[in-house]
């Protein structure tokens, strides 16, 4: 497991650019009629954001609306370094 951290925390601005991106190109396709990127991304980040990215945010100090919007944002990729970074202390 401390490989995968290892890593995302590595390449956390490239992985941020690139779900930036993913969001965009499944904006894009929505307006044209494909609307299963997003779908599939909200399908992981709801419940992503329920069970662990509002607790998370909440234990690194975050607001509630930071803790939401960053988890149904970024997913994994925002709260797996922070809960990494908190379980360091």
């Amino acid at each position: 497991m401390e490989k995968i951290y290892a890593l995302v925390a590595k390449t956390e601005k490239l992985n941020y650019v690139l779900v930036l991106a993913l969001w965009l190109v499944g904006g894009a396709l929505t307006l044209v009629g494909f609307p299963w990127i997003v779908l599939g991304i909200l399908a992981l980040h709801i419940p992503e954001t329920i069970f662990i990215g509002i607790k998370t945010g909440k234990d690194n100090g975050n607001s509630l609306a930071d803790s939401i919007a960053l988890c149904m944002t970024f997913g994994f990729l925002w709260w797996m370094p922070v809960k990494h970074k908190l379980a360091q202390k």
